[in-house]
């Protein structure tokens, strides 16, 4: 009898602790309800995902323009400063080049006093010597001037001749309209005259 109340004691006592692991298990399994979430409670989405509303983002809109603007004009002003830089870079180069160079400069307003002496000339010379430096041949600078002047000059007193023969020919002309009257010669050179018009003097000369 006492060996079968042990028994049964010490099977109830390892039952007990069993049982209550079992109901701890209970109390601490999440429930169904606890573990689902609630996405109503969700904020709302974020345009780009930067902007809560449709203000906030015309506003940014609005600030990078001003920036863009901004940036364009300091831009713009930086490129100004730096062609003024290279301008006035140039420029020294140039007076350098001059200052470097004034003997052969000297004897060629010495050798060609007569074109020096031309604000034209200087100009023309003062351009040729930025673009060559000291390899500037000024002898073949006066040749190519003094060539480009004759055929300038050429060109005009040809002109001139033609216009002077084209007045003599037609001042030396009488046209007879009905043997009885005599026209006046026309006073237009042939150049200046219309198609109209030399039809009709070919007319009245045929």
């Amino acid at each position: 009898m006492e060996e079968n109340q042990l028994s049964q004691d010490v099977e109830t006592s390892l039952q007990e602790p069993a049982a209550a692991d079992n109901s701890e298990t209970e109390k601490t399994k999440p429930t169904q309800e606890n573990t689902v979430e609630d996405k109503s409670s969700d904020p709302s989405p974020l345009i780009l995902g930067k902007f809560k509303s449709a203000e906030d983002l015309t506003e940014a809109y609005k600030q990078l323009e001003k920036l863009q603007g901004n940036q364009s004009s300091e831009l713009g002003a930086l490129r100004e400063k730096v062609a003024s830089m290279n301008r006035d870079n140039e420029m020294f180069k140039f007076f350098e080049s001059v200052f470097a160079n004034k003997d052969l400069i000297q004897a060629s307003a010495k050798k060609y006093p007569e074109y020096f002496s031309d604000p034209s000339f200087k100009q023309i010379y003062s351009e040729a010597f930025r673009a060559f430096g000291a390899d500037l041949d000024v002898d073949r600078l006066v040749n190519l001037v003094e060539g480009y002047a004759s055929a300038r000059i050429f060109a005009y007193e040809k002109s001139k001749s033609a216009e002077a023969e084209t007045q003599k020919a037609i001042g030396g002309m009488k046209f007879d309209k009905n043997d009885k009257t005599v026209s006046t010669p026309v006073k237009k050179s042939i150049q200046q005259m219309s198609s109209k018009e030399l039809d009709e003097m070919l007319e009245r000369l045929i």
